[in-house]
């Protein structure tokens, strides 16, 4: 890959030239990775709790679908779709997201990390994805 292309295929997104247009893209996006989340989350859970081990396909799913969410807390454009996430929530993902990246599995306890995958990010998807639905109009 020469220079130029390189340049061009990590050249940030062109803004959007008004604020309407702006939230309509920032909208977009969330979608877009909300629809990731749910991806990585699908692939995470399909074989069950048994088929949920370290080193596994479905761990390393599990492990994008929180990295993926913890990134939504990153951008600001996507603050207005994330509603009012409690504080704790907003950390405990953080801190997942941080024993993934960095610390490795060895330090997961995988019960909690299930039960984060099955039972507490679902509702926030859902949620959040109405969100940007009625903030598209779409109700």
């Amino acid at each position: 890959m020469s220079g130029g292309d390189r340049e061009r295929r990590f050249a940030r997104r062109p803004r959007a030239a008004d604020d309407a247009a702006a939230r309509e893209v920032a909208r977009a996006r969330f979608a877009e990775s909300l629809d990731a989340i749910e991806t990585f989350l699908g692939h995470a859970v399909e074989g069950g709790r048994g088929g949920f081990a370290r080193n596994s396909p479905a761990y390393a799913s599990g492990s994008m679908a929180i990295i993926r969410t913890a990134a939504l807390f990153e951008d600001d454009e996507f603050r207005p779709y994330l509603g009012a996430v409690p504080m704790e929530v907003e950390r405990g993902i953080a801190t997942t997201r941080n024993i993934v990246s960095h610390s490795g599995y060895r330090a997961m306890n995988d019960d909690v990390f299930w039960a984060t995958l099955t039972v507490h990010l679902p509702p926030f998807i859902a949620e959040w994805r109405a969100a940007a639905r009625t903030a598209q109009g779409g109700g």
